[in-house]
């Protein structure tokens, strides 16, 4: 994986009260990838559109031990995403962890994550 795509910080951010409300656990460099505006429309033409997008990360053992049931992820936007996999170890090399995530649209009841005090 080359460094330079490593451009967004991304913190991933764990719940232990079914979703009410998320602590954040671990913050690294991320590469987030998603589908361009045209591929993203026709994708989800007639339909409530949700961004999937890819998430690659420098391999981190803690990392691998995300369990997308109890975690969500920011990005430095502030922007939220619902992990839909858990870490995939690309190819078995501990190099780089890959998930796959949901954009997260913001509704009044949803709370966002805060910072471990």
């Amino acid at each position: 994986m080359t460094v330079g795509l490593l451009r967004d910080t991304v913190t991933f951010c764990y719940t232990d009260d079914e979703g009410i409300t998320y602590k954040d656990h671990i913050s690294c460099r991320a590469y987030i990838n998603g589908v361009s505006g045209n591929e993203f429309f026709i994708a989800n033409a007639g339909s409530v559109g949700s961004l999937v997008v890819t998430v690659t990360c420098r391999y981190q053992p803690a990392l691998m031990a995300i369990n997308p049931t109890v975690y969500k992820l920011r990005d430095q936007n502030g922007l939220e995403y619902e992990l839909l996999s858990p870490a995939d170890d690309k190819m078995g090399r501990h190099r780089e962890v890959i998930f796959r995530a949901r954009r997260i649209m913001r509704d009044k009841g949803v709370v966002p994550c805060t910072e471990n005090t």
